[in-house]
């Protein structure tokens, strides 16, 4: 939650408290570590018929009778779509209701449920102005607040739903993605720092070589001279990103890697502006074309973080050290911001960040299962920082800028909704995607 959100949030909660004449609150309830995927209650509005089984059996369940007005799930038709909606709790991973509730009636349990504390519950109301989908309901002769707590883990809604149009998502999977990342990121790194011979622009494989474009390019600069066979094989990268977008920064780099494993115990502390500016790699890019042609050797090559670690295990299994000086300089950028060398400084990058921008497939995010606001996942996911989450508040789909995607796919792992996915670039909608949709 953005600061002068919260700030706003905390004021309106102080003003509540003592227009309710409550001075004291109960103890703020420690934040529960949460499965990396929470249970979810996923809504398809295509299959409703509006039957209203749902709010018939929850309802049941609640005050032990057939009384949609006691249901936590509320049906309601949209004439302008002609489509049948859910308003039900999302269970947010940063609730509103609960930043809101003046007396903390509201807490979320280990599993990711956001429950209603019954006897903390003054029936204010807050809850709902704060909730993005209006979703704990007030009864409207007795005033209670009700709100789905997914019937403790196995939802009556979704069980009963007679066109499936509520299907329960339990969570606290792990993807399959994430196990194959990490293991072909091991292996690149043992490959290309260990068994390949690293030289100042390539990797070698007995007679197979695999030169480093931003190398190429300085090569070129510097001997004036243009060599058929070491720029087809710089194109074969060049190739393979714009068919897979940038899958070589986000499965094979091994100073990718080696910056996964440090930013993921390391604090963040944010860098100054000017270091943020995406712009910065093409700056490097053109100052290492420009600077090899003028001093005729490739100085970027020198202290490329990259070259130094997969020189830094050679024939005699001796440590460059004063050449891997370089790499926990650029490993301190991960104090500010997560891939912060690939984001802004990486010329490689930028020379794949060029093909991306021709590439056949994409990233979308968006399909009519994505809650966007009360979810984010892939926002916080996101090694590069590129889904934009204010959109993603705004209840609106995010583009995703493919030349800056490094296709490592965590947002397509991470996504409780399914609402990640990988298409073609001619692709302009994902199936199934509706209209969005707003009520009063």
């Amino acid at each position: 939650m953005p600061r002068q959100e919260s700030a706003r949030m905390q004021e309106q909660t102080t003003q509540a408290r003592k227009f309710i004449g409550i001075e004291e609150l109960r103890p703020l309830p420690e934040k529960p570590r949460l499965p990396r995927r929470p249970p979810v209650i996923v809504f398809d509005p295509a299959r409703c018929t509006g039957c209203s089984t749902c709010e018939m059996v929850c309802s049941q369940r609640n005050v032990d009778k057939v009384a949609p007005v006691s249901s936590s799930v509320k049906v309601v038709h949209s004439e302008e779509q002609g489509k049948n909606f859910a308003i039900l709790c999302l269970h947010c991973r940063e609730p509103l209701c609960m930043e809101a509730c003046p007396v903390r009636a509201i807490d979320k349990d280990e599993a990711g449920i956001v429950r209603i504390r019954r006897v903390f519950c003054v029936e204010c109301g807050i809850c709902t102005l704060a909730c993005p989908e209006a979703a704990p309901l007030q009864e409207p002769f007795t005033g209670r607040m009700r709100k789905c707590d997914l019937c403790d883990g196995d939802p009556l809604c979704a069980k009963h739903c007679p066109e499936d149009a509520l299907h329960f998502y339990r969570g606290k999977a792990l993807g399959w993605i994430r196990l194959l990342r990490w293991p072909v990121q091991l292996v690149s790194f043992l490959l290309l720092v260990v068994v390949l011979v690293g030289t100042f622009c390539s990797f070698t494989a007995g007679i197979v070589s695999l030169p480093c474009p931003t190398g190429t390019l300085q090569n070129i600069a510097s001997t004036q001279t243009l060599v058929l066979v070491t720029l087809a094989s710089a194109l074969v990268l060049i190739g393979i990103t714009i068919l897979f977008g940038r899958v070589f920064c986000g499965w094979v780099c091994p100073f990718g890697f080696f910056l996964d494993l440090v930013g993921s115990v390391v604090p963040k502390f944010g860098l100054p502006k000017f270091l943020k500016s995406r712009m910065i790699k093409y700056g490097i890019l053109a100052g290492a074309v420009g600077g090899a042609a003028g001093l005729g050797f490739q100085p970027f090559c020198t202290v490329c973080p990259i070259g130094s670690i997969c020189r830094s295990y050679g024939p005699g299994g001796v440590i460059k050290g004063a050449e891997l000086a370089i790499v926990p300089v650029i490993a301190g950028l991960e104090l500010g911001v997560r891939r912060s060398w690939c984001r802004s400084f990486c010329p490689v990058g930028a020379v794949l960040a060029l093909a991306a921008k021709i590439g056949i497939i994409k990233i979308v995010i968006g399909a009519h299962q994505c809650k966007k606001f009360s979810c984010m996942q892939c926002a916080d996911t996101c090694p590069m920082g590129i889904i934009d989450r204010e959109a993603l508040r705004e209840g609106i789909a995010p583009k995703i800028p493919m030349d800056e995607c490094i296709m490592c796919l965590r947002c397509v792992d991470t996504c409780p909704y399914q609402s990640a996915k990988i298409r073609f670039r001619w692709q302009k909608t994902i199936p199934g995607e509706v209209k969005a949709w707003t009520y009063s």
